[in-house]
């Protein structure tokens, strides 16, 4: 039981878990970003960023703007010390009726 639950808590502990945010910038305009673990792939973020994107603007058309090529790789302060992440931030910008 215990080498089951470890195995459990190791395997958590690596494939981690994503966190992808947006935050209004301008109306009509949202900066999202994803956070994960380093085992989350580019594609992987960059799938988090369209649907929040889709979700911000309403079902509406949008595009990014930004690299999505950049370096996603930060080093991030746990209680274990630099623990590294990974990290993709784009601008998504809604079409159709702005203010």
């Amino acid at each position: 039981m215990k080498k089951l639950l470890s195995l459990g808590c190791i395997t958590l502990a690596l494939s981690g878990c994503t966190f992808t945010g947006a935050n209004e910038v301008a109306p009509g305009e949202y900066m999202i970003s994803s956070h994960g673990s380093i085992f989350n792939s580019r594609e992987g973020l960059l799938e988090n960023i369209n649907q929040k994107a889709a979700k911000v603007c309403n079902g509406k058309p949008y595009r990014l703007e930004g690299d999505t090529g950049a370096n996603m790789l930060v080093s991030t302060t746990s209680h274990l010390g630099p623990t590294p992440t990974t990290v993709l931030g784009l601008k998504a910008i809604c079409e159709g009726d702005k203010p």
